[in-house]
């Protein structure tokens, strides 16, 4: 199949921060990278946001998620030696206990019980605690989408917004990164765009360490945009001020 973007390797970095490359497409752009340094700033920055948005979706385990963990690894047989096998002393036994093979069953012991921990988690956490987790749900959502996309704009001071969106969920997710800090009273509004049009889609978390927490905008359309302004802290029924950022999202 002719890919149209085999002629320019740099549309590849949001895909290969998002590990959705095939792994022949994946080799191809590690050599790309290893003599485009304005790539690999890309790519870092990417993966780096993307880790932060992930995160957002964390729930902590059960406490008692350690106990059958371990419990399932005691549970666990190793494989009969085949009939005929020389006997093996004590000490033999004990070896054949540390090897791969034994360690293999124990990790995906682990890591089944882990997700079925966490998927539990992730289904019943919005009923329990309601918005906050049902918006984790969401971004996982995203994060999780086979078509999901990953964009960055630049403003002309530094900053820069990082959006994954997934048009099958019809939502996106949106963080930022070096915002110029605003006096007490103003803050930053996201805009979902379109021709003569703009509707508000919230207002920007305060930000931590320089990045603000990630924010989700539900019921995009083909061919909207997004733009963030500064606005009166409480908010704007319609933009006050130009885009500060604005990022035109793929049809």
């Amino acid at each position: 199949m002719n890919r149209p973007w085999r002629s320019d390797p740099h549309t590849l970095a949001g895909a290969y921060a998002l590990d959705a490359l095939a792994e022949a497409d994946q080799i191809s752009f590690e050599r790309h990278l290893t003599g485009c340094e304005a790539c690999r700033q890309e790519t870092d920055g990417l993966r780096e946001a993307a880790g932060r948005l992930a995160a957002a979706t964390a729930v902590a385990p059960p406490p008692a998620l350690r106990a059958a963990v371990l419990a399932e690894a005691a549970r666990t047989r190793q494989s009969v030696p085949p009939a005929g096998r020389a006997r093996r002393s004590p000490t033999d036994r004990r070896i054949t206990m540390m090897l791969p093979p034994r360690l293999a069953v124990a990790v995906a012991g682990f890591a089944m019980l882990l997700a079925l921990a966490v998927g539990a988690l992730t289904v019943n956490t919005a009923h329990r605690l309601g918005l906050a987790d049902a918006r984790g749900n969401q971004i996982a959502a995203v994060l999780s989408a086979p078509d999901a996309t990953m964009m960055r704009a630049h403003a002309s001071d530094g900053a820069t917004a990082t959006v994954v969106m997934s048009h099958a969920e019809h939502t996106l997710v949106l963080t930022t990164a070096a915002l110029p800090a605003l006096p007490e009273g103003r803050a930053y509004e996201v805009w979902v765009m379109g021709a003569g049009w703009a509707h508000p889609a919230g207002l920007l978390p305060a930000p931590h360490n320089g990045m603000t927490a990630p924010i989700v905008v539900p019921a995009l359309g083909a061919g909207d945009r997004i733009g963030l302004t500064v606005e009166p802290s409480s908010g704007s029924a319609h933009p006050t001020g130009p885009p500060v950022i604005m990022l035109n999202l793929p049809a």
